[in-house]
C-alpha cells in the first residue's frame, strides 16, 4: 500500500462524499454504488495530495496569484458542496447554480481561515504554508543546530526557534539564504525539542520568504513543531 502524505485522508473524504452526493440525484442516469465511492475516495486520498502538490508549485509560480493551502481548499470544497446540495430537493430544478457554489467555495477558503485565525489568537492548520526543510542541510537531525545552508535554487528563511516563541509571533534569530548561502545560529544551552524528555526545547524550520518560520505545540502535546506563516 503507497505510502499516504499530508491531507490524504481530507481528500479522499471529501471525494467520497461528492462523489455519492452527484450520483444520488434524480436526473443522474447512473448511479455510483456506495462501494464505488469508497474506491473513488481512496484513489483521491492516495493521487490528491501529490496533484496538488504539483497545482500548488506551478500556482507559486505565478507572482500575481495569492497562496493556497491545502486547508483552504478543503475548506473551499466543503462549502461549495454544501451551497450545492443544501438547498437542492429531489424531482426539482437546481436551485443554485454552479457558479454561485463555485464562488461560495473561492470566498470561503479565502475568508473563512482568516476568521479562525482571528478568533483562535494564532495562525490555525489552514493559514500555515509548507515548510522547505528539504532545501537545508546542517539543521535536520542536529541536537543543537548552529549552522544551515541552502542547497535549493531558490531564497528560502531558516528560524531557529527558541522556548518560549510560539505562533502566532515569528521566530526572533531568522536569516534569509540566497542558494548555497550559509548562516549561523545561536542556540544557547537549547537543545532541539522531541518527545517526551524535552517538550519545550528549540525548534528549527526553513520557509518560502515572505513566509516567517515559527513553531507551535504538536498534535500530541510532547514537542514542538516548526511551521511557516504567512506573511504580515
Amino acid at each position: 500500500m503507497p505510502e499516504l502524505m499530508d491531507g490524504a485522508y481530507l481528500f479522499g473524504i471529501a471525494a467520497a462524499v461528492l462523489s455519492w452526493v452527484l450520483g444520488r440525484r434524480s436526473e443522474t442516469r447512473w448511479r455510483i454504488p456506495l462501494w464505488g465511492c469508497a474506491l473513488i475516495g481512496a484513489a483521491a486520498a492516495i493521487a490528491g495530495p501529490p496533484v496538488f502538490a504539483v497545482v500548488q508549485q506551478a500556482w507559486r509560480a505565478s507572482p500575481f496569484l495569492p497562496d493556497v493551502t491545502p486547508g483552504m481548499a478543503f475548506i473551499g470544497l466543503w462549502a461549495g458542496l454544501a451551497a450545492l446540495t443544501l438547498f437542492e430537493r429531489k424531482g426539482q430544478p437546481r436551485r443554485v447554480p454552479i457558479w454561485a457554489g463555485l464562488l461560495v467555495a473561492i470566498v470561503a477558503a479565502f475568508g473563512v481561515p482568516p476568521l479562525i485565525d482571528r478568533a483562535s489568537g494564532s495562525y490555525q492548520e489552514a493559514s500555515l504554508r509548507t515548510d522547505v526543510n528539504r532545501c537545508t542541510t546542517g539543521m535536520l537531525g542536529e541536537v543543537q543546530p548552529r549552522r544551515v545552508t541552502n542547497v535549493c535554487d531558490f531564497p528560502i528563511t531558516v528560524g531557529l526557534c527558541m522556548p518560549g516563541e510560539l505562533n502566532p509571533a515569528p521566530c526572533l534569530q531568522s536569516v534569509t539564504l540566497a542558494p548555497g548561502a550559509t548562516a549561523s545560529f545561536d542556540p544557547g544551552e537549547a537543545r532541539v525539542s522531541y518527545a517526551p524528555g524535552n517538550r519545550d526545547g528549540l525548534t528549527v524550520v526553513a520557509c518560502r520568504p515572505p513566509n516567517r518560520p515559527s513553531r507551535r505545540l504538536g498534535v500530541h502535546g510532547k514537542s514542538h513543531d516548526g511551521v511557516c506563516l504567512p506573511k504580515a
